[in-house]
Protein backbone atom coordinates (compact mmCIF):
# COMPACT_ATOMS: atom_id res chain seq x y z
CA UNK A 1 0.00 0.00 0.00
CA UNK A 2 2.93 2.53 0.10
CA UNK A 3 2.70 5.06 -2.86
CA UNK A 4 5.45 6.90 -2.31
CA UNK A 5 6.54 8.61 -5.46
CA UNK A 6 3.40 7.27 -7.54
CA UNK A 7 1.12 10.54 -7.07
CA UNK A 8 2.66 13.83 -6.92
CA UNK A 9 1.47 16.60 -3.33
CA UNK A 10 -1.21 19.18 -5.06
CA UNK A 11 -1.36 20.91 -1.82
CA UNK A 12 -0.02 24.00 -3.18
CA UNK A 13 -2.28 24.43 -5.99
CA UNK A 14 -5.07 26.63 -7.09
CA UNK A 15 -8.84 25.20 -7.29
CA UNK A 16 -11.21 22.84 -6.37
CA UNK A 17 -9.41 20.29 -4.24
CA UNK A 18 -11.56 17.26 -5.51
CA UNK A 19 -11.00 18.19 -8.68
CA UNK A 20 -7.11 18.05 -8.63
CA UNK A 21 -7.47 14.91 -6.57
CA UNK A 22 -9.42 12.98 -9.25
CA UNK A 23 -7.37 14.25 -12.17
CA UNK A 24 -4.05 13.20 -10.32
CA UNK A 25 -5.15 10.03 -9.31
CA UNK A 26 -6.46 9.34 -12.74
CA UNK A 27 -3.00 10.50 -14.33
CA UNK A 28 -1.56 8.20 -12.22
CA UNK A 29 -3.98 5.16 -13.31
CA UNK A 30 -3.61 6.29 -17.21
CA UNK A 31 0.00 6.06 -17.27
CA UNK A 32 0.35 3.13 -15.59
CA UNK A 33 2.30 4.92 -12.73
CA UNK A 34 -0.60 3.36 -10.36
CA UNK A 35 -0.36 0.06 -11.98
CA UNK A 36 -3.54 -2.08 -12.44
CA UNK A 37 -4.95 -3.95 -9.15
CA UNK A 38 -2.67 -1.92 -7.36
CA UNK A 39 -4.21 -1.17 -3.53
CA UNK A 40 -3.60 1.89 -1.47
CA UNK A 41 -4.88 3.21 1.78
CA UNK A 42 -6.99 6.70 1.66
CA UNK A 43 -4.08 7.45 4.25
CA UNK A 44 -1.39 7.19 2.84
CA UNK A 45 -2.73 8.65 -0.38
CA UNK A 46 -3.99 11.86 1.63
CA UNK A 47 -0.50 12.33 3.05
CA UNK A 48 1.20 11.78 -0.85
CA UNK A 49 -1.66 14.30 -2.35
CA UNK A 50 -0.92 17.11 0.96
CA UNK A 51 -4.92 17.08 1.38
CA UNK A 52 -7.36 15.75 3.91
CA UNK A 53 -9.30 12.79 3.35
CA UNK A 54 -12.45 13.94 2.22
CA UNK A 55 -11.64 15.51 -1.16
CA UNK A 56 -10.03 11.71 -1.31
CA UNK A 57 -13.41 9.53 -0.55
CA UNK A 58 -15.08 11.66 -3.46
CA UNK A 59 -12.25 11.82 -5.63
CA UNK A 60 -12.57 7.87 -5.13
CA UNK A 61 -15.94 7.57 -5.72
CA UNK A 62 -16.12 9.57 -8.61
CA UNK A 63 -13.18 7.08 -10.37
CA UNK A 64 -14.99 4.33 -9.21
CA UNK A 65 -17.85 5.53 -11.34
CA UNK A 66 -15.59 6.11 -14.18
CA UNK A 67 -14.60 2.27 -13.90
CA UNK A 68 -11.02 3.32 -13.14
CA UNK A 69 -10.55 2.20 -9.22
CA UNK A 70 -12.35 -0.24 -6.90
CA UNK A 71 -12.96 0.89 -3.33
CA UNK A 72 -12.60 -2.35 -1.07
CA UNK A 73 -13.29 -0.77 2.17
CA UNK A 74 -13.50 2.20 4.00
CA UNK A 75 -9.91 3.08 4.15
CA UNK A 76 -8.72 1.25 0.98
CA UNK A 77 -9.32 1.25 -3.01
CA UNK A 78 -7.36 -0.27 -5.77
CA UNK A 79 -6.55 0.25 -9.07
CA UNK A 80 -9.53 -1.76 -11.42
CA UNK A 81 -7.48 -4.47 -13.12
CA UNK A 82 -7.01 -4.75 -16.66
CA UNK A 83 -9.48 -7.36 -18.94
CA UNK A 84 -10.46 -8.24 -22.50
CA UNK A 85 -13.92 -8.63 -21.08
CA UNK A 86 -14.09 -4.77 -19.34
CA UNK A 87 -12.57 -3.58 -22.83
CA UNK A 88 -15.19 -5.33 -24.87
CA UNK A 89 -18.24 -4.18 -22.94
CA UNK A 90 -16.52 -0.63 -23.20
CA UNK A 91 -16.61 -0.50 -26.63
CA UNK A 92 -19.75 -2.08 -27.40
CA UNK A 93 -21.06 0.43 -25.62
CA UNK A 94 -19.04 3.37 -27.53
CA UNK A 95 -20.63 1.34 -30.42
CA UNK A 96 -23.59 1.75 -29.55
CA UNK A 97 -23.86 5.32 -28.72
CA UNK A 98 -21.25 7.07 -30.22
CA UNK A 99 -21.43 5.66 -34.03
CA UNK A 100 -24.54 7.14 -34.20
CA UNK A 101 -24.39 10.28 -32.76
CA UNK A 102 -21.01 10.90 -34.78
CA UNK A 103 -23.17 10.01 -37.70
CA UNK A 104 -25.99 12.55 -36.75
CA UNK A 105 -23.69 14.88 -36.81
CA UNK A 106 -21.97 14.91 -39.56
CA UNK A 107 -22.17 17.59 -42.08
CA UNK A 108 -24.07 19.68 -39.48
CA UNK A 109 -21.29 21.96 -37.88
CA UNK A 110 -20.79 25.53 -38.05
CA UNK A 111 -18.01 27.22 -39.22
CA UNK A 112 -16.79 28.33 -35.57
CA UNK A 113 -17.13 24.25 -34.81
CA UNK A 114 -15.27 23.59 -37.86
CA UNK A 115 -12.59 25.76 -36.52
CA UNK A 116 -12.42 24.12 -33.69
CA UNK A 117 -12.14 20.30 -34.99
CA UNK A 118 -9.40 21.33 -37.13
CA UNK A 119 -7.24 23.08 -34.27
CA UNK A 120 -7.80 19.65 -32.24
CA UNK A 121 -6.73 17.90 -35.19
CA UNK A 122 -3.37 19.72 -35.37
CA UNK A 123 -3.36 19.57 -31.71
CA UNK A 124 -2.91 16.13 -31.68
CA UNK A 125 0.40 15.85 -33.02
CA UNK A 126 1.83 18.64 -31.02
CA UNK A 127 5.05 17.21 -29.21
CA UNK A 128 4.09 18.13 -25.80
CA UNK A 129 2.05 14.53 -24.99
CA UNK A 130 -0.43 16.20 -22.69
CA UNK A 131 -1.27 18.19 -24.97
CA UNK A 132 -1.84 15.60 -27.62
CA UNK A 133 -3.45 13.34 -25.28
CA UNK A 134 -6.04 16.36 -24.45
CA UNK A 135 -6.57 17.15 -28.08
CA UNK A 136 -7.39 13.44 -28.92
CA UNK A 137 -9.90 13.08 -25.98
CA UNK A 138 -11.36 16.76 -27.51
CA UNK A 139 -11.90 15.47 -31.24
CA UNK A 140 -13.64 12.75 -30.48
CA UNK A 141 -15.61 14.40 -28.42
CA UNK A 142 -16.23 17.36 -30.57
CA UNK A 143 -17.41 14.48 -33.30
CA UNK A 144 -20.59 13.63 -32.22
CA UNK A 145 -20.96 17.71 -30.26
CA UNK A 146 -23.84 18.56 -32.95
CA UNK A 147 -25.85 15.61 -32.21
CA UNK A 148 -25.02 15.15 -28.59
CA UNK A 149 -27.20 15.92 -25.73
CA UNK A 150 -26.38 16.22 -21.49
CA UNK A 151 -27.29 12.21 -21.29
CA UNK A 152 -24.87 11.21 -24.09
CA UNK A 153 -21.90 13.58 -22.50
CA UNK A 154 -22.48 12.12 -19.17
CA UNK A 155 -22.37 8.46 -20.71
CA UNK A 156 -19.83 8.95 -23.61
CA UNK A 157 -17.21 10.85 -20.33
CA UNK A 158 -17.66 7.92 -18.67
CA UNK A 159 -16.70 5.11 -21.17
CA UNK A 160 -13.84 7.66 -22.72
CA UNK A 161 -12.30 7.77 -19.08
CA UNK A 162 -12.26 3.96 -18.69
CA UNK A 163 -11.26 3.56 -22.54
CA UNK A 164 -8.39 6.19 -21.84
CA UNK A 165 -6.05 3.56 -19.89
CA UNK A 166 -6.82 0.95 -22.24
CA UNK A 167 -5.71 3.30 -25.16
CA UNK A 168 -2.82 4.79 -23.12
CA UNK A 169 -1.29 1.29 -22.74
CA UNK A 170 -1.06 0.92 -27.17
CA UNK A 171 -0.88 4.33 -27.98
CA UNK A 172 1.21 6.33 -24.63
CA UNK A 173 2.00 9.73 -26.43
CA UNK A 174 5.26 10.01 -24.41
CA UNK A 175 6.61 6.94 -26.60
CA UNK A 176 6.42 7.74 -29.88
CA UNK A 177 8.26 8.17 -33.29
CA UNK A 178 7.73 10.61 -35.98
CA UNK A 179 6.10 8.06 -38.66
CA UNK A 180 3.74 6.86 -35.86
CA UNK A 181 2.84 10.17 -34.91
CA UNK A 182 1.73 10.91 -38.49
CA UNK A 183 0.25 7.91 -39.16
CA UNK A 184 -2.39 8.75 -35.90
CA UNK A 185 -2.70 12.51 -37.55
CA UNK A 186 -3.83 10.70 -41.17
CA UNK A 187 -6.22 8.28 -39.01
CA UNK A 188 -7.89 10.99 -37.45
CA UNK A 189 -7.84 13.05 -40.32
CA UNK A 190 -9.83 10.41 -42.18
CA UNK A 191 -12.62 11.46 -39.27
CA UNK A 192 -12.20 14.61 -40.12
CA UNK A 193 -12.85 15.01 -43.10
CA UNK A 194 -15.65 12.09 -42.90
CA UNK A 195 -17.67 14.79 -40.21
CA UNK A 196 -17.50 17.77 -42.48
CA UNK A 197 -19.72 15.56 -45.49
CA UNK A 198 -23.22 15.31 -44.91
CA UNK A 199 -23.19 11.65 -45.24
CA UNK A 200 -23.94 9.87 -41.87
CA UNK A 201 -23.41 6.55 -42.90
CA UNK A 202 -19.81 7.34 -44.26
CA UNK A 203 -19.35 8.93 -41.02
CA UNK A 204 -20.42 6.03 -39.00
CA UNK A 205 -18.30 3.41 -40.96
CA UNK A 206 -15.44 5.48 -40.99
CA UNK A 207 -15.53 6.00 -36.74
CA UNK A 208 -16.46 1.79 -36.83
CA UNK A 209 -13.23 1.13 -38.50
CA UNK A 210 -11.33 3.47 -36.45
CA UNK A 211 -12.75 1.60 -33.23
CA UNK A 212 -12.50 -1.32 -34.42
CA UNK A 213 -8.76 -1.05 -35.28
CA UNK A 214 -7.84 0.45 -31.77
CA UNK A 215 -10.02 -2.18 -29.92
CA UNK A 216 -8.07 -5.04 -32.03
CA UNK A 217 -4.77 -3.62 -30.97
CA UNK A 218 -5.24 -2.80 -27.54
CA UNK A 219 -7.28 -6.48 -26.97
CA UNK A 220 -4.00 -8.22 -28.55
CA UNK A 221 -1.89 -5.82 -26.43
CA UNK A 222 -3.76 -7.35 -22.94
CA UNK A 223 -4.51 -10.60 -23.67
CA UNK A 224 -1.19 -11.86 -22.96
CA UNK A 225 -1.13 -9.69 -19.41
CA UNK A 226 -4.04 -11.69 -18.30
CA UNK A 227 -2.64 -15.05 -19.03
CA UNK A 228 0.13 -13.99 -16.39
Amino acid sequence: MVIQGQVRSIASANSSAVDLVTAEIRRAVLTGTLAAGAEFSIRDLAAQLGVSHIPIREALRRLESQGLIVLRQARAASVAPLSTADLAAIYRLRYEIELPLAGASAGMRTPPQVSELDALLEASRDLDPEIAWQAHYDFHEALVHPAANAWDDRVLHTLWFAAERYTHLVFDPTQITDEERARRYETHRVLRDAALIADPAGMTEALRVHLSTNESRIRAHIAPLEEH
